[in-house]
This record gives structure tokens, sequence and C-alpha cells, in this order.
């Protein structure tokens, strides 16, 4: 029988507009057979998830197991990685950042992304907001992951709704810190829901505190599901929303009664739809 272990190794996911390492979020299964550590990944998100693991230069030569996955909420990847125990100190504290390189993303490159869906703003009807940065936006739009991001200048204590049905699977709201530099990225509160199609909404800088919803939640088009604040690595309080699709690769989209392709910097909006 395998055993169920917390194996030392920081894991690189995308959430939201960020890398974030941490150190628990796949659970492990560690086995012992003929010689050989067996170690086994499990997703535990609500998310689908695609692993690749890459042995490094000095472990090439006896690293073996299933490199490559994707998981659905609660799948597993079988003999992700066998070692000789006798390449290992101690099978109890396996430091496997030692071995190999370790990354994953949230969602899966199988999905048909439906692109011609149109959202609700996420506001509630009869609110208006102006666009601080929309597609490309210079300041920090111009990376694969935020490409297509737009921020929007809501206050803080303002109702952020949700653009479409889907499924909450990530949430975060214990941070109460925010600074102008990249080294408070991590710090930003977020809601991260999964639509029926795979995308993936990501609602970021958010209030203390301001999540209205929690993991597992399904919400429909428009219900309140955060309170916006000022959290992570920004200027001036806003909204933060993307959305991604696998490989935290952001995606353009567009808004009910929306005429142009993007939203304009500088103008303001009025929800109504």
């Amino acid at each position: 029988m395998g055993k169920k272990t917390k194996l030392f190794l920081p894991i690189a996911i995308l959430l939201g507009i960020f890398q974030l390492s941490q150190a628990q979020t796949i659970e492990t299964l560690k086995r012992i057979e003929n010689d050989s550590v067996y170690i086994d990944f499990i997703n535990p998100y609500l998310a689908p998830i695609e692993i690749k693991l890459s042995s490094l230069d000095s472990t090439k030569t006896f690293i073996k197991g299933n490199s490559y996955g994707v998981l659905k909420h609660m799948d597993t990847l079988k003999n992700a990685l066998i070692l000789p125990v006798n390449r290992v100190k101690d099978t109890s504290k396996i430091n496997l950042k030692r071995f190999i390189q370790f990354k994953a993303n949230f969602g899966d490159p199988n999905s048909k992304i439906d692109r011609t869906y149109e959202y609700s703003l996420p506001f509630p009807r009869g609110k208006r907001y102006k666009i601080i940065q929309s597609f490309g936006g210079n300041f920090s739009h111009n990376k694969p992951h935020s490409k297509y991001a737009i921020d929007i200048g809501t206050q803080i204590g303002d109702t952020i709704t949700a653009i479409r049905p889907g499924t909450v699977f990530f949430v975060k709201e214990d941070s109460t810190e925010h600074c102008r530099t990249p080294k408070c990225v991590d710090k930003g509160n977020k809601v991260l829901i999964l639509h029926d199609d795979g995308s993936i909404a990501n609602y970021v800088h958010l209030d203390f505190d301001g999540a209205l919803v929690a993991v597992g939640d399904r919400v429909e088009d428009s219900e309140p599901i955060a309170i916006s604040g000022m959290t992570g690595f920004t200027t001036i309080p806003h909204l933060h929303l993307v959305i991604h699709q696998s490989r935290g690769i952001s995606i353009p989209f567009k808004f009910k009664g929306q005429n142009t392709k993007k939203l304009k910097k500088g103008r303001f909006y009025k929800r109504k739809h």
C-alpha cells in the first residue's frame, strides 16, 4: 500500500497573474517496492492541472517515471517519479527538488474554448467604471499571461460579480498588503472560477476577507462573488480581470454590447445588460 506523504517540492502553478511557488498544493503518494521509491501525484483542485516533470542534468541517468499528465479533480499521475532507494538519503523526507524540475498549470490543453462567448461586465447593472489598463497595456499587460487582461477602476468596498457561470476552485483572501513593485505580486487576493468550456476567470486585487464565495461553489452569471480591494502588485485600487486557457495563456474576450475589439483605456463603461 502507498502512503500519502508531504514531500518537499516548490511547485510552480499558474495562479492568476503570476506563478506562485508553494510547497503544499499537489498531494503525493509514496511507496517503496523492489529497492525503488515510487511517487504519485494527485490533483486536489476542482480545476484540471497539466503536469510536466523533467530530470536534472545530474539525475538523468537514473530518473524514471511518467513525466507528463493532465489530471482532473482527484486524478492521479501514477509512478510520476521512480527513484532508486540508494539515491535517497532519507526516504521519509525526500526533497524532490534535488531530482526533478516540476511545473504545473491550471487548465486542460484539450479544452475547446468558446471564443465567441459574450461575457457580462464584472459589476452590478447600472454601475459605471473607468478602464485604467486594457489589452496590451504597457505597464503590466505585456506578457502571455496578462496580454489580454483589463484593469477596471473599482474602489475598495465595491461589489464584483461573475462574468459567466462556473465553479470556484481557488480563493485567496488573507492578504492586507500591497506595493508598487512586483515583490508584492503574491500578495494579491483573488478568486479563480472554472467555466464549463475549460477557460478560467481570474479576479484579482480583492479586499482582505473579501470573497463572497467558497471553493466548490457553483456561481451564476452576475452573481456577487467578491469585494474589490487593493492588495498585491498595484498602485491604485482596481479589479484586474483576465481569462486564461491552459498553460496560463491569456485570451481575448468580449462583453455583451461591446462594439469594439477591446475596451478603451480612459473610457467609462456602464453596465446595461
